[in-house]
């Protein structure tokens, strides 16, 4: 029970004096000799820059005009203050078992003895240690501070200790009960109390008789000590004077000291104050929290382009924009500071899984066994970050190489011409179609390259156009993967479909596979259109294709939502089926038929042949009628069946959009290329970014990614003109410019250089060059 309570003294102490909590291993402190290799916490601050004795004199400046105005401390400090002071009074609270009164901050005077000591809470400790000079004792420090701006205690019983009065020469306590407590709390908080007061010198007695004084003895001290120097106490009044004192002399040690409490800069609290107060917190989050976060995360490191790993605790909050996301809504009600420590939580979580468990853990799901690891993770994957999915599944690709640096690429030969005007002939002429043959007899392995990287990177397969003269293998590359993504989404090949919802303006410019029955020529393409996922995964080339969630749901094996995903893709249809399901009453059933009979050229009901009626049919997306049931044609939909019919044509929705037989082949295809377990980790969303990418360019990141070559700098003219167009282009036109630098209308939106690794990992076609013009003029 000692040790746990040593761990627990040494683990508040540590946490009191942090910034934030990290979690990492302490190794050479005597004083964790003897404890177990217990993960300790520890202390990781902001920005040690800000507080470097040389700095800058408007910092200096700023930090002043934040903590006091004359002689007088801002509202923002005082109140801040206040609470740190405080803390002194509430730790000592906490100690005790049995609840204490409200105590007034007038009444309160803090020895030097209740400021010194280690209770967990205890903020006053940690600001003192932080704001002494170097190389100056804590104890000596506190003296000189007591004798300056403490005062004497009043003769009344004032309050002096956490639920205690002080006699003269006798402390009586008015909060402990007379009754045992139980043997474990009281061993614990003998344990917690004998910890905490290793530091302070203790008078050794003469002799053993007199080491248990008795009542008399205790009585009589009082004339002992009416011959010891007058002690003084810290009031708040005289805390606030020093620290006004203090931050003339030295204001960058106050806002250390702030920092160190656990507040930001803007005198908001930002860390919990101790354990307790910290696992508090964290049973109030649950998994649809962690998920929202961990989301809120991935689009704060994307603007930022760094990954969480190098993101601090500090820099996540919730800006009041924020307020109108739905996404963040259950985020909005909590405390800043239980949202940073959950971060931490989760950085740390990420951390372990990438470095350790993740590469050990077999992917493959099993529908057998539910309890699988691979099941489980496919569970809980809104906790991992997609920076710690992408750097697990590149590690994977680049194991999983097939074709080595020794065997030559496949290449095949395309002819411009037959696509020359902008308007393909037939299909068979299309790019898709000439790389699809010719690549129908090449060994899948031989596609199986590692990831792209560098000036000259490796790909798939090399291409030749026919009378045409390209250097390298890059540029034909990227655009033959831009020609074929505009040939899928065109009129030219009829393996995707415009997305139904479109006719109602909603999810324009979106495609999902045609819903039909294919052939086996169908299902080869298919094939291949699976292969050219997997190679652009490789290539890190972003495929500028707009796939509706519903393909990347079925391409992950993800089961489809019956109401969300059915109003994405066919919005007319869902509303058709709620209107069933929404009938109140027979009369009401009678005027919906005729509507929908007057818009169909629907018969009338055999029984009644002035009645209209509705059969149980429906039409396909590919716009062929079908029945819903056996004799469908011939069954009326009525007050009694009309739930039935209902479902029944959601169903033959969701059917079409899972469309099993197609997503198999395109399923197969990718797996040729990339290992299937893979998407186990992976979100629909999070697939559709490392294989289409965003569909806008950041222009932040793509001048961080810029060089300039031979003596060309940014602060030219011309250069600074260059980004200023740029600034002014439509995201269209951006993209327009993109293709015409690199072939690609896409570019990557994260980079191996955000890891903090050199300059020279870049992703193709990062960096972007500027030079000056060839010739001498």
């Amino acid at each position: 029970v000692r040790s746990r309570a040593k761990v627990e003294k040494i683990r508040a102490s540590l946490f009191n004096s942090s910034d934030l909590i990290g979690l990492s291993s302490l190794e050479g402190e005597e004083e964790l000799m003897e404890l177990t290799n217990e993960e300790i916490l520890t202390v990781s601050s902001v920005n040690q820059s800000l507080f470097d004795t040389q700095g800058s004199s408007a910092l200096e400046d700023y930090f002043l005009d934040k903590s006091i105005k004359g002689d007088k401390l801002v509202p923002g400090a005082r109140d801040v203050l206040t609470d740190i002071f405080k803390s002194c009074v509430h730790s000592e609270q906490m100690l005790s078992l049995t609840p204490a009164k409200p105590v007034k901050v007038s009444d309160i005077y803090l020895s030097k003895e209740q400021i010194n000591s280690q209770t967990p809470g205890n903020l006053l400790h940690t600001f003192f240690t932080n704001v002494r000079p170097p190389k100056k004792v804590l104890e000596d420090q506190l003296t000189q501070i007591l004798r300056k701006y403490g005062t004497p205690k009043p003769n009344k019983n004032k309050y002096n200790k956490a639920g205690k009065e002080q006699h003269q020469g006798k402390v009586v306590s008015t909060k402990r009960p007379i009754t045992k407590p139980l043997t474990k709390e009281k061993s614990v908080l003998n344990s917690v109390r004998t910890a905490l007061s290793e530091k302070k010198t203790v008078l050794k007695p003469k002799s053993p008789e007199k080491s248990r004084p008795d009542e008399k003895d205790v009585e009589k001290s009082p004339a002992k000590k009416t011959e010891a120097p007058e002690e003084k106490y810290l009031t708040l009044e005289g805390f606030h004077k020093f620290a006004v004192d203090r931050a003339k002399q030295d204001i960058r040690s106050v806002w250390r000291a702030i920092l160190a409490c656990g507040y930001d800069l803007h005198f908001e609290r930002c860390t919990c104050i101790d354990t307790r107060h910290a696992q508090k917190a964290c049973r109030k989050w649950s998994l649809e929290m962690d998920v929202a976060l961990v989301q809120y995360i991935n689009r704060l490191c994307r603007h930022l382009a760094i990954t969480p790993a190098r993101l601090h605790p500090h820099e996540v909050y919730l800006d009041p924009s924020d307020a109108a996301d739905p996404r963040v809504a259950c985020l909005l009600s909590v405390p800043v500071e239980s949202l940073r420590l959950r971060f931490a939580l989760l950085q740390s979580l990420n951390n372990t899984l990438e470095s350790f468990f993740l590469p050990l853990v077999e992917l493959r799901q099993t529908h057998t066994y539910q309890n699988s690891i691979a099941a489980l993770l496919c569970e809980a994957k809104g906790l991992i970050f997609y920076d710690t999915k992408v750097t697990v599944m590149n590690r994977v690709l680049n194991a999983t190489v097939q074709r080595t640096a020794d065997h030559a690429a496949p290449e095949i030969t395309l002819d411009p011409l037959e696509i020359v005007g902008g308007e393909i002939r037939s299909s068979e002429n299309t790019y898709y179609c000439q790389a699809a043959r010719q690549l129908s007899c090449v060994p899948s392995s031989q596609l199986c390259v590692k990831l792209a990287s560098g000036g000259d990177p490796t790909y798939a397969f090399n291409i030749r156009f026919t009378g045409e003269e390209v250097h390298g293998t890059s540029g034909s590359f990227r655009h033959f993967l831009w020609q074929v993504c505009k040939e899928l989404q065109s009129s030219a090949l009829s393996l995707l479909l415009p997305c139904p919802s479109a006719a109602a303006n909603r999810n324009k410019g979106k495609y999902i596979l045609t819903p039909c029955p294919i052939s086996y020529a169908e299902e080869q393409l298919l094939h291949f259109f699976g292969q050219l996922l997997g190679i652009a995964i490789r290539a890190d080339v972003p495929l500028p294709l707009d796939l509706l969630g519903s393909f990347w749901k079925g391409l992950i094996g993800q089961p489809l939502d019956p109401e969300q995903d059915l109003q994405e893709a066919d919005v007319l249809t869902y509303n058709y089926v709620k209107k069933f399901e929404n009938v109140t009453d027979e009369s009401e059933l009678e005027a919906l038929c005729a509507e929908i009979s007057s818009q169909h050229h629907s018969g009338e009901s055999p029984d009644s042949p002035s009645r209209p009626c509705c059969s149980f049919t429906y039409f396909t997306m590919a716009g062929e009628e079908v029945e819903l049931c056996q004799g469908g044609h011939g069954l009326i939909v009525g007050w009694e069946n009309k739930d039935v019919y209902a479902r029944a044509v959601r169903s033959l929705r969701l059917r079409e959009l899972e469309n099993v037989e197609c997503m198999t082949a395109v399923r197969a295809g990718l797996g040729s290329i990339i290992p299937l377990q893979l998407l186990t980790m992976l979100s629909p969303l999070e697939i559709e970014l490392r294989t289409c990418g965003l569909p806008y360019i950041n222009l932040e990141f793509l001048k961080a990614h810029t060089m300039y070559q031979v003596g060309l700098m940014e602060t030219d003219q011309h250069i600074e003109f260059f980004w200023t167009a740029l600034e002014m282009f439509t995201q269209e036109e951006l993209c327009k410019f993109i293709k015409f630098a690199c072939n690609q209308e896409r570019i990557p939106f994260t980079c191996p250089c955000k890891d903090g690794g050199p300059d020279t990992a870049h992703v193709p076609p990062y960096p972007m060059k500027i030079a000056p013009p060839d010739g001498a003029a």
